[in-house]
């Protein structure tokens, strides 16, 4: 399993790589594997990037969330928690 700062490294790359607005919370689980946070619904996965010397209410680290409708699945919006800068 790769680490929060591996992560966030293939991060920049797999937001240039995919169109993301055309993925289901499925597409997503299969591409980065099982969800590493949780961000306020089970139907939004969630995972922990970079360094864990940034905290939120969630944890240490940014946490990258693909915020899905909860009747399709459908990736509504993607974005990280704290705001990156």
């Amino acid at each position: 399993m790769a680490s929060q700062l591996e992560r966030a490294e293939m991060t920049a790359s797999l937001l240039e790589q995919y169109d993301m607005s055309n993925f289901t919370r499925h597409d997503v689980v299969a591409l980065l594997g099982p969800q590493t946070g949780y961000y306020d619904y089970d139907t939004n996965p969630a995972y922990f990037v970079g360094p864990d010397t940034v905290e939120s209410m969630y944890g240490k680290g940014y946490l990258l969330v693909f915020e899905t409708d909860k009747y399709d699945g459908d990736v509504d919006s993607i974005f990280f928690v704290p705001e990156v800068e």
